[in-house]
């Protein structure tokens, strides 16, 4: 992502919108705690991408980049952790 378009800094506290950093630009939440579609279903792995607009940094092309980005570089790690049997 980081190639495409810029990774929002945290907040002083060390927060994005409110949830703790665990990475450069990465938080983690409870999706079914908060009621968010990623916790509708049983899933073992979920995700969700985020890249906003509001920054003067950004264009409607960057945005587009960044999510592609993201989705393809999940689907490459989920590849590559793929053990002998196929499985993740």
């Amino acid at each position: 992502v980081r190639k495409v378009t810029h990774i929002a800094p945290p907040d002083p506290d060390n927060t994005i919108i409110g949830s703790p950093v665990i990475d450069d630009g990465l938080i983690a939440y409870d999706y079914t705690a908060l009621g968010l579609c990623g916790g509708v279903t049983n899933a073992p792995l979920t995700t969700t991408t985020e890249v906003y607009p509001d920054s003067p940094k950004a264009t409607d092309e960057l945005c587009n980049l960044g999510q592609v980005a993201s989705v393809t570089s999940a689907l490459d790690y989920l590849l590559a952790s793929r053990g002998a049997t196929g499985e993740l």
